[in-house]
């Protein structure tokens, strides 16, 4: 799986788990792992990535294993909103690996 595909499916997975009203949500590191079939390690590099690149909200790592996410961005939606279409996921992921070199 690519840095990129990992950013894809976390978001993914980060959509279902908003809270409505919006407060943070606790992301278990080895948990998350474990389902994304990659080390807990890669996880907090993708959030920290997601939170830097602002597509998601919330305080970030809270403790050695634990990642604090309160929502999505309006960028982060409109990522999501893309990376479920093949086609423009294809495109979005060229373009994302061209705009972020080294992700």
């Amino acid at each position: 799986m690519t840095d990129v595909d990992l950013l894809r499916r976390l978001m993914l997975m980060l959509e279902e788990r908003q809270l409505s009203p919006r407060q943070p949500v606790v992301i278990l590191l080895p948990d998350e792992a474990g389902a994304l079939n990659c080390s807990p390690q890669e996880v907090a590099d993708g959030l920290d990535r997601l939170l830097a690149i602002e597509y998601i909200d919330g305080p970030g790592l809270d403790e050695e294993g634990f990642f604090l996410f309160r929502k999505l961005t309006r960028r982060g939606i409109q990522f999501v909103q893309a990376a479920r279409r093949p086609g423009d996921w294809e495109k979005l992921k060229k373009q994302y690996a061209t705009q972020h070199t080294g992700v």
